[in-house]
This record gives structure tokens, sequence and C-alpha cells, in this order.
């Protein structure tokens, strides 16, 4: 056997040159494999939805008393019969306010039931009217140069959300009056309250609502919205020296000239009774922003409705 000793060949450059070829092609294996740290979360389906507001106000005649004679009181108790005869605890009408036969002697309430809903809000009362003389409607057999307005007594009370069987007189005057008050302005209905950690009496505006969907931020069961109410009285010649109730404010003694006579024969008074509302929330200083809204117009956050 003969031994071949030949030797392959390696340089020291080669064998240099080798190592740094594989050296090359691990770096470019660690290239690929190489990212950025990252990571990802999300919140999807997020909204934002307006609030609600809203004004009701219900109209209620409670009596129409013209001493049992008269067709309007006989309209009055005939349909008060027929609604009780269909549900005998009903006391009151929602809606009749029509009275074509007024005398001296006759009284009359009105009623109406405010309530706003699903958020606070400030409610304002205002009241506008137009009144026309016997002598404009035709009557020429008597000196009948009066208007209702002038003679006719009106005492307005309110019952609101934390009187209970309480109520508060607000105005006591003539009718002519009542509009004269509550013409431009109107009434801000405010709610009487006792600061808890004073025990200071003050007044509060923003009534709370009726209807809410926010939980805890309504009226609770056992209160109510608020009641205005309106008795009207016109005097007569019976009354004269006399003092005169109505719905406990006592008017007089009458004298003469607190009578009206044949002075109010044909007369005429129609009224416009209008309610707003605005919200309570960053609204500092209420029915000053957008003027009078038009009757059963919502803008703006104001709400109105007419009687």
């Amino acid at each position: 056997m003969t031994n071949d000793n030949t030797q392959i060949g390696l340089s020291r450059r080669k064998v240099l040159g080798g190592i740094g070829a594989v050296g090359v092609a691990s770096a470019g294996a660690g290239i690929g494999t190489t990212a950025f740290f990252s990571d990802n979360e999300s919140f999807e389906n997020n909204t934002i939805t307006a609030g609600q507001f809203e004004l009701a106000v219900t109209q209620s005649t409670h009596f129409v008393d013209q001493d049992g004679i008269g067709p309007d009181e006989q309209n009055f108790e005939t349909m008060l019969a027929e609604a009780q005869s269909v549900d005998d605890s009903v006391e009151v009408l929602d809606g009749f306010l029509d009275i074509t036969d007024a005398k001296p002697g006759d009284s009359y309430k009105y009623c109406w039931d405010i309530c706003v809903n699903h958020n606070p809000g400030y409610v304002q009362i205002t009241l506008d009217s137009e009144e026309l003389t016997g002598n404009d409607n035709g009557v020429t057999h008597t000196d009948a140069s009066g208007t209702l307005g002038e003679y006719m007594l009106a005492v307005v009370t309110i019952d609101d959300q934390r009187a209970g069987d309480d109520t508060d007189i607000v105005f006591t005057g003539t009718l002519a009056e009542l509009v004269e008050e509550w013409n431009e302005g109107g009434l801000i209905h405010a709610v009487a309250d006792v600061d808890p950690e004073t025990e200071e009496p003050f007044v509060e505006y923003c009534h709370l609502p009726c209807e809410s969907a926010v939980e805890g931020g309504e009226l609770s069961p056992d209160e109510d919205g608020v009641e205005v109410c309106v008795y009207l009285y016109l005097p007569s010649h019976a009354d004269i020296g006399s003092e005169v109730d109505v719905d406990g404010h006592t008017f007089g003694p009458l004298d003469a000239a607190d009578s009206p006579g044949n002075l109010v024969q044909g007369a005429s008074f129609s009224g416009d009774l209008a309610f707003a509302a605005e919200q309570c929330r960053h609204n500092d200083d209420p029915f000053t922003h957008n003027g009078t809204a038009d009757s059963g117009t919502d803008g703006d956050g104001l709400t109105n409705q007419t009687a």
C-alpha cells in the first residue's frame, strides 16, 4: 500500500475568508427576524346623545257657579255628569273654558297642571288679552261702557312640587291688573325651600321633571307637578258694603264703584295664557335669550304652549 501524503492546501487568508462568509450569512439571517415591539387596543361604538326637554300643560275647569241658571252652568254640569257616568272619580273637566253668559255674582275656577319632563326646567306664565265693551259689541239700550277686566276679581294660587296640600296665593286684584302684571315678564314660578345646612329659606326656580330617564332625577311618587289655578268673581249690587271671599282671600268691603251693574252688559274678554319652559342647566338668566317662541314651537330649549 502506498501512502498518499498529499495535503489539501488552505492558506490562512482562505480560512479567514470562509469564516467571514459564514458570519455575513448569520448576520443576514438575524436582520430578517428583527421587529419593533407593538400592541393595540380599541374602544368601539362610542356615542354622545343629546338629552330631551318637554313642557306638558293640562287645562281643566273645576267649577262654574252661575246660581243654578244660565246656559254655561247647565252645559258644564251636563258635561261633568256625563264624564262621571263613565268614571265616578272625575271631579274636573279638561279643557272647558268658554263662558258666554257671565253675570254679576258668577264665579269660576280654572286650573292648569304643569310638568317639565326629562330634565329640570324653569316655567314662565304670560297672559295677553283683548277686551270689548258692550258698546263695542253693539249693545245700545244701556250705557255699556265697562269691561269685564275692570270689575272681575281674580285670585291666582299655585300648588307647587313641595307644598303638599297647601297652596300659595301669588296674585290678588282685578282681571285687568292680572293681565297687566303677566303681560310682559310674566310669572317665573319659584319653589320655596329651606337650606338643610343653614336652615334659611330660599327660592328655587328650577323644577324637577315629572318624568325622566335619569335615575333619581325626577319627582318622587308622592310629589306632583305644579298646579296654577285662577279664581274669578264678578261682583254684584248685593256685594256693596260687604266683604267678598274669593278662594280664601277677602276683598272689600266693596263700594258702588266696584259693582259693574249694567256697565258690562255685552262686554267680552278673550285671553291667551301662555306657558314657556327652558332648561335649568347652564342657564342662569332664563327667558332672556330667545325671546318668546311661537305657540307650539320648540326652539333652542324653549317650549311654549298656549291655553
